[in-house]
């Protein structure tokens, strides 16, 4: 999975933001705030064409300590709504 390319990180004081431009601004309206955890995953697949499985692996050894299901479950949801605002692309 990649980023959409219609996609934008925005960088504020308030943190960071995911933008949609250009076709995708007639299929979503809005942004996303995105917390820390969030934005880490955004930057992960801004570049790369990531496997749900590299970003797990990632976020398991960032945090070694926290559980594995918790991680899969949280990084797991917050995939599934960027593929459902067709923030990501395979």
């Amino acid at each position: 999975m990649k980023l959409n390319e219609n996609f934008l990180i925005h960088k504020s004081d308030n943190g960071e933001i995911l933008i949609p431009v250009g076709e995708e601004t007639k299929r979503f309206h809005g942004v996303i705030k995105l917390n820390e955890t969030g934005s880490e995953i955004v930057h992960l697949i801004e570049n790369d064409d990531l496997s749900l499985e590299d970003i797990l692996n990632h976020f398991y050894n960032e945090c070694p300590n926290d559980e594995k299901e918790v991680i899969k479950q949280g990084v797991s949801e917050f995939i599934k709504k960027l593929y459902e605002i067709n923030a990501i692309i395979d």
